[in-house]
């Protein structure tokens, strides 16, 4: 499957579960689920936004958006990402359709 089917079809399952999301959210997701341990800095700079961009679309994936993960403070300015269990379930159903 190429990149761009693989982005297709996660799209489509992110679309159908969470229509309101926007396509920087849905990234945002698809690239936090993919690292150990990601701040919102790691995926600021894995997707080529500044970190304020990346925060806000990250904030639309947390329990006051679609409840896919949760934002942790560090105490030191850093703010690290975690997969909710609805988030892991995402991720899961994605991983499975694209290897498919």
């Amino acid at each position: 499957m190429s990149n761009k089917a693989i982005l297709q079809q996660a799209v489509a399952i992110f679309k159908e579960r969470y229509p309101g999301l926007t396509a920087e959210a849905i990234i945002c997701f698809i690239v936090a689920s993919s690292l150990d341990t990601p701040t919102v800095g790691d995926v600021a700079r894995a997707v080529g936004m500044t970190e304020p961009a990346a925060y806000q679309h990250i904030s639309m994936l947390t329990a006051s958006g679609a409840g896919l993960v949760a934002l942790h403070n560090a105490g030191d300015g850093r703010n690290i990402i975690s997969l909710s269990a609805a988030g892991e379930q995402l991720k899961a159903l994605i991983d499975a359709n694209v290897s498919a």
